[in-house]
């Protein structure tokens, strides 16, 4: 044993043990979770028993848990059973809890009361980075991903699913119908247990077809298309490992300190109609007049960007626009055409004019074409393999062109998107998450919470990487308790 290092007995006694506190580095994670929860006021934020009752067992604070959870998040630790167990072992957790040791029934019952505490929690960390100036960028990237829900795909039933089940248990009924009355005409002197016995049976397969129907028309007064067994409020959504029951999760990211400025969770698996609340959110909680929006081809909404526009939120997405497949791809595409807006019509290749002819409202879409020019025009086999050429001019083009002229302007901005905004997402599902970001708890006001707690993880986690934990916890030392 002389020829390695040793360590000191365990029977060893030391004159002056040391304290927790000095096991603890000056700038540890924990020293900066416990600041920022002392910073705060959880009375205001929604937190129940942030001032106690004054009858009834006494009851663990919630800043207490709050810094549990913390801690239990930024460890890739969030199971209420795991978090017991480290408050039992982990000197970091002793340090911050005062060497508390709540039971996993009451650190899953925290987690569960107050999914809109944490939403809160989350805006004031936006504020709070915001009022320090650390959100001085004027461009935010925007996107969305899947976050699996508790509840199976298996458990997931379709209104066509329905609808045949429906349509099976009638004609079993039916079939029993006809059994019944055989045994009545053959059998009119006799009323056995076999009879009753089938009567009972008639009688529960008629509950379960009116269960079944009742379900169906649920979904069509809801006009959804899909139910989930044991969490209704998850839907089945199309993500990169397949269909699966899950929630959305938008959010907007900072293009500078890349911090999470805005998030929200929701129920269409579609992001085309998140690109104006989740703008106007943005702006309101950066408190900006002016703002630049970066997203995808699935934010591509006319309507919305041209909604955008008019309170300055500059879009640069990218038009979803479908190609003139005739002729093999040999055939004049739209950008061919030039529009006036002066005359609210098309000129052609061939220096024609196409004056608006039809307008399609439910589509908001617009149609120009001129077929007397067509009918002699010399370029008609590079134009259109019909009668005449037809071009399609949605009501809110001129918003797609505004994006598409500023993406013109600045080829770099896609690239900067995708540096913003898909890390986050990693990071939240592999890193704070695990398991692929699939959730821990049922229902869409609990997802909230559970994907709120973990945004605050991943925002306080890359605010000290961006500014270093001791700036953090000098500002923490002068926030207003």
């Amino acid at each position: 044993m002389a020829r390695y290092i040793t360590g000191a007995s365990r029977e060893q006694l030391d004159l002056l043990p040391p304290s927790l506190d000095d096991l603890i580095p000056d700038d540890h994670l924990v020293r900066v979770i416990d600041l920022y929860v002392d910073s705060l006021d959880l009375d205001a934020l929604g937190f129940e028993r942030a001032r106690p009752a004054a009858t009834g067992r006494p009851g663990y604070h919630p800043a207490d848990m709050l810094r549990l959870y913390l801690y239990g998040y930024l460890q890739q630790i969030r199971s209420s059973r795991r978090l017991e167990r480290e408050c039992q072992r982990n000197i970091e957790l002793m340090w911050l809890l005062n060497r508390l040791t709540p039971d996993f029934k009451t650190i899953a019952e925290f987690r569960r009361k107050h999914p809109r505490a944490f939403r809160q929690l989350c805006r004031h960390f936006v504020r709070f980075c915001r009022d320090a100036g650390w959100l001085a960028s004027r461009e935010v990237a925007i996107d969305g991903s899947k976050f699996g829900a508790v509840a199976s795909k298996k458990r997931v039933v379709s209104r066509q699913a329905l609808v045949r089940e429906e349509q099976a248990l009638n004609a079993r009924i039916d079939a029993w119908l006809e059994g019944l009355d055989e045994t009545d005409h053959e059998e009119a002197h006799r009323d056995g247990p076999d009879d009753d016995q089938r009567r009972r049976s008639l009688e529960r397969l008629k509950a379960l077809r009116d269960q079944t129907r009742d379900s169906r028309e649920r979904m069509e007064r809801l006009g959804i298309q899909h139910h989930v067994t044991g969490e209704p409020e998850a839907r089945l959504m199309r993500s990169p490992q397949g269909n699966r029951t899950a929630y959305n999760l938008q959010t907007a990211v900072d293009t500078d300190t890349h911090l999470i400025v805005h998030h929200e969770t929701v129920q269409d698996g579609d992001d085309s109609r998140q690109l104006q609340p989740m703008a106007e959110a943005t702006q309101t909680a950066l408190e900006r007049g002016d703002l630049s929006i970066l997203a995808d081809a699935g934010y591509s909404n006319g309507e919305q960007q041209q909604r955008c526009e008019e309170r300055n939120l500059a879009c640069h997405i990218p038009p979803r626009r479908t190609v003139n497949n005739q002729g093999g791809g040999q055939l004049y595409q739209a950008d061919a055409f030039h529009y006036e807006p002066a005359r609210d019509a098309y000129r052609c290749p061939a220096d024609h004019w196409l004056p608006l002819k039809q307008r399609n409202a439910s589509q908001k879409v617009l149609y120009y074409a001129n077929p007397s020019a067509c009918a002699g025009c010399r370029l008609k086999p590079r134009c259109t393999a019909g009668r005449w050429r037809t071009v399609t001019r949605h009501q809110y083009e001129s918003a797609f062109e505004t994006s598409r002229q500023r993406l013109t302007e600045d080829p770099k901005a896609m690239t900067r998107r995708r540096a913003t905004v898909e890390h986050p997402f990693g990071t939240l599902k592999d890193t704070l998450m695990g398991n692929a970001g699939r959730l821990l708890v049922r229902g869409l006001d609990k997802a909230r919470g559970e994907i709120s707690l973990a945004v605050l993880a991943y925002n306080l986690k890359r605010l000290m990487r961006h500014i270093g934990a001791e700036a953090l916890m000098t500002r923490l030392r002068q926030a207003p308790v």
